[in-house]
């Protein structure tokens, strides 16, 4: 009886049809079944005779039954009977006055935004069934408050523009406003994401002093939200924080990192100690590859808290180190190189060389910065090399010292006094100086100098025009403390003071690092060698004028968007500072070409769960029963009444006795004999098949690449080969489909002039009629690609002794293959299109080997090769697929290491070349006889 009480239709209206049941039944009554035919020889003789008494016959009172429950089955399946459990909010729609729900829209609330939307909606309907005016309020910060009462369907309509917003929910300063705006509710919702933010017992109580009953909703402790802390970047790799609300919790997770562009770069597993809020995990990554990553997420948390976006003070530097003091070898406390490694450590690979000579072969793109402590004189080759390094980009910081005081060269940005000034000593009037307030456009900006900090000794600047203009930093009488020059795409920097203690406490300070930490941010990332991006993030880096400008915005679910309209820029000072608000959302900020983030998160973050709630207050979770619904199982019930009704009237009209066994023992007969023949309809599928397949790889020029069985491998290959499809469409005149997927021992191979064959380490041996397929395949003009994707292994362990390597040679153990080598400088594929003297994917690490060409007219009269002159076989372990892999936004799915975009443009070359040369055969190398055969026209 209890649950009878919410008992509910979706169509009740049906229900009227039941009155029609009687209707039904009378005539179910007063219908007989259908005569039976009986075939009776003397009926003649009674046809005449005349029944004087007539009584019509009756339909059986059990066939009445079966129809009338398959109609009253029909009825009640349409008019949709359900259970639905009661609603904890049904207090809401008793009694008279508005209701008041009050909804938690903040950051944490897009993590259940699913069950909230739906008791929202559940309580509109309530309050529409009894006609009750709602008044609906958020508690993010901005959000305007109308306290106006409406009908639950006006409010109803304006919630597709209800979403979460990446804002932490000011739940007071909404109470000051609905007391402010004398609200008397009869009954209050509070729609909360479960979190405590200092003060939800304060918010309920308030609420619950309105003068109505309330009604807390809050998702259950698994399903609050977590939170990612900033993460650290620590010994190679990035430390990552997850926090909690509560104990028992969620107890495990992921976090992933990926590129601006999505592509997914890593991951790490976490999980919490039991009684423990916190978790971490470490995610270690190559430096080029790390310097890629702009947003960490956790796995499973789609929201704005559970994001970390990183911006270019992120991209780990690579900074060298060399002092010119040789005291500290013994004592480091006194060398400046151990001031600058502790201040400097932890924002960059920082390494300290022991003389310049190792210098020269680390001097490229890769470096980010170089530090040189009282470092006098440098000789003309080492300064010219710097100064072209400096030029690309680099950033030369320096410091000075007794060396540099008693003689330097030109790389400095301003001119220099001989000597040094030197503040109180016993024989000067002078005393120590302390540093001055830091000017706005310097990139210090912001940071405020200690009392403290003094400075005994210094550097003079000689007086010049540009001085003030090149100055960054100064003492309280002027004297420039730190001083740099544009040079190219490149800063140099002098700071006029030791990195010791010698002359300044400033390297003892923390001001120091703060300092460092600025002039770190100048540096351009670190690139591959021969990275032209490198001077693109150096030129944006250093712009240091202007306020940051809203550039992508972050919202509620952690997803980059368009700024919104109210947006306002940063100032440039005061970056560091700002919270995220309406005005200022978190996201991405952009300033002349650097990026800064605004992160949802900080280090002081901390989540809890709501407190208990105040007496009389009821707490309800999003997680209510589901109703029951019964059509389904009435369709059904229906459906069988009908079969039982055909199979009654079948039994009724005699259908059943008129079969013979005879004719039962035929079909049975003729069903044995059909059976044998299924397995041809099965063989004329696959012939089916077979053609559909013939039919689509010919339709086009298609590149094909072999299935492995395995799912991420197989999918990388599909993306791969339709990059160099798209690619070649738009580079070439050749427009191929998409690429197929073969089975190597099903599929028909002779249509495709190019096989990709990603070779596993778990590849069996070929069997002898697959070895004679492919055999027939590569003597016959096909060319198949074996990439064993092992460079970097390779190059550890030898070409040789790699998994893949040994695969591939059991798979080409029993093919007829001539011999092997690597690609020489003349080979066409090196101008089968673009003029290539190297062959990289993913990885450049490995050579692209061919059929050695000492003895190819031997090969060709054998017949071993392929039949128009082109390698068949072509090896490689440099992952081809994966630097040409795209998504479905022609995105690079993989990084290209260690060359990056360069490395990938020339990998799309080199497979655009071997398409070229699969198709066209070896007409370029034929190409060499076309000045003998123009003397020859011309005579």
């Amino acid at each position: 009886m209890n649950a009878l009480a919410h008992l509910s239709f979706a169509h009740p209206a049906a229900l009227v049809a039941l009155l029609a049941l009687p209707v039904i039944w009378w005539l179910l009554r007063a219908t007989p079944p259908r005569p039976r035919t009986v075939r009776f020889a003397p009926f003649r003789i009674l046809a005449g005779l005349t029944n004087r008494k007539q009584e019509a016959a009756r339909t059986p009172w059990w066939l009445i039954l079966l129809r009338l429950s398959l109609a009253a089955a029909l009825i009640l399946a349409v008019a949709g009977p359900r259970i639905a459990p009661p609603s904890p909010d049904r207090a809401a729609a008793a009694g008279k006055g508005p209701v008041l729900i009050v909804l938690d829209n903040g950051w944490a609330a897009a993590r259940n935004w699913a069950g909230i939307t739906r008791r929202l909606s559940a309580a509109l309907d309530e309050a529409a069934a009894r006609n009750r005016p709602v008044i609906l309020a958020v508690t993010a910060p901005g959000a305007p408050f109308d306290p106006a009462a409406r009908r639950a369907e006006k409010i109803r309509s304006g919630l597709s523009l209800l979403k979460p917003r990446a804002l932490t929910p000011d739940r007071a300063a909404l109470l000051a406003r609905i007391r402010k705006a004398r609200l008397k509710p009869a009954h209050a919702i509070w729609l909360s994401d479960g979190l405590d933010y200092g003060a939800a017992g304060d918010f309920a109580t308030g609420l619950s002093a309105l003068g109505g009953a309330l009604s807390v909703h809050a998702p259950a402790h698994a399903a609050l939200p977590l939170a990612v802390l900033p993460p650290r970047l620590k010994n190679g790799g990035l430390h990552v924080r997850i926090l909690r609300a509560s104990a028992d919790g969620q107890g495990r997770g992921r976090v992933l990192l990926r590129a601006r562009n999505g592509r997914p770069l890593g991951g790490a597993s976490f999980g919490f100690a039991p009684g423990k809020r916190e978790a971490r995990a470490v995610i270690t990554l190559p430096l080029a590859v790390r310097n890629e990553a702009a947003m960490l997420s956790i796995s499973g948390q789609h929201h704005a808290g559970a994001v970390w976006l990183f911006d270019d003070r992120f991209r780990r530097k690579s900074v060298l180190v060399f002092s010119g003091e040789s005291r500290g070898r013994g004592q480091p406390l006194l060398s400046p190189a151990y001031y600058i490694l502790r201040a400097i450590q932890p924002l960059a690979e920082v390494a300290e060389i022991p003389s310049l000579a190792a210098l020269d072969e680390r001097l490229n793109s890769a470096l980010s910065m170089l530090i040189l402590a009282d470092v006098g004189r440098l000789d003309a080759k080492r300064r010219a090399d710097i100064a072209r390094w400096v030029k690309r980009g680099g950033v030369l910081l320096r410091f000075s010292g007794p060396r540099l005081a008693g003689g330097h060269d030109d790389l400095i940005p301003v001119r220099l006094r001989a000597g040094g000034r030197q503040l109180g000593a016993a024989l000067s009037w002078e005393k120590p100086q302390r540093l001055a307030p830091f000017g706005a456009k310097s990139p210090f900006a912001g940071l405020s100098p200690d009392r403290d900090i003094t400075v005994t000794r210094q550097v003079l600047a000689e007086p010049a025009p540009e001085l003030a203009e090149r100055t960054w930093a100064a003492l309280e009488d002027g004297t420039p403390l730190v001083t740099a020059k544009r040079t190219g795409a490149g800063l140099v920097i002098l700071v006029h003071t030791t990195a010791s203690p010698d002359w300044s406490n400033l390297p003892m300070s923390g001001l120091f690092v703060d300092m460092l930490s600025r002039l770190l941010d100048l540096a351009p990332a670190a690139r591959p060698p021969g990275s032209g991006k490198a001077r693109k993030a150096a030129d944006g880096a250093r712009a240091a004028s202007g306020p940051w400008t809203p550039l992508r915005a972050l919202d509620g679910f952690g997803n980059l968007a368009p700024p919104p309209v109210e947006a306002e820029p940063v100032r440039a000072a005061g970056f560091a500072g700002t919270r995220p608000s309406p005005n200022h959302p978190a996201g991405l900020y952009a300033r002349a070409g650097a990026v800064r983030a605004l992160n949802v998160t900080d280090a002081k973050i901390t989540l809890a769960p709501l407190p208990p709630m105040p007496a009389g207050v009821s707490v309800h979770g999003y997680d209510a029963a589901r109703a029951r619904d019964f059509a389904p199982p009435l369709f059904i019930a229906a459906f069988i009444l009908f079969l039982l009704d055909a199979l009654a009237m079948l039994v009724l009209a005699g259908v059943f006795s008129r079969i013979r066994p005879a004719k039962a023992a035929a079909a049975l007969l003729a069903l044995v004999l059909i059976l044998p023949f299924w397995p041809q309809a099965a063989r004329a599928g696959d012939r089916d098949d077979a053609l559909a397949f013939a039919m689509k790889a010919t339709e086009k020029t298609r590149l094909a690449y072999v299935l492995t069985g395995d799912e991420e491998t197989d999918a990388m290959s599909r993306a791969g080969l339709s990059g160099l499809s798209y690619y070649l469409t738009m580079r070439t005149s050749v427009e191929p489909g998409e690429p197929m997927a073969v089975d190597i021992a099903r599929d028909d191979i002779a249509f495709f002039p190019l096989i990709y064959w990603p070779v596993r380490a778990d590849a069996k041996r070929l069997s002898p009629p697959l070895i004679a397929k492919l055999d027939a395949f590569l003597k016959n003009g096909g060319t198949i690609l074996f990439d064993t994707r092992d460079a970097p292994e390779a190059a550890v362990n030898g070409a040789g002794n790699t998994a893949a390597a040994r695969a591939l040679r059991r798979i080409l153990s029993g093919l007829d293959i001539p011999p092997l080598e690597p690609a020489p400088k003349t080979h066409v594929l090196t101008r089968s299109f673009y003029l290539l003297k190297s062959f990289p994917g993913r990885f450049a690490g490995s050579p692209l080997w061919v059929e050695a060409t000492s003895a190819g007219r031997e090969r060709r009269k054998l017949s071993t090769g392929n039949a128009d002159g082109v390698s068949a076989i072509l090896i490689t372990g440099n992952d081809m697929a994966g630097a040409w892999a795209i998504d479905e936004a022609g995105r690079p799915l993989l990084p290209a290491v260690p060359g990056g975009e360069r490395q990938r443009e020339y990998a799309i070359r080199t497979g655009i070349n071997i398409v070229m040369y699969a198709l066209t055969g070896n007409y370029k190398a034929d190409q060499v006889h076309i000045p003998a055969i123009l003397r020859r026209l011309g005579q």
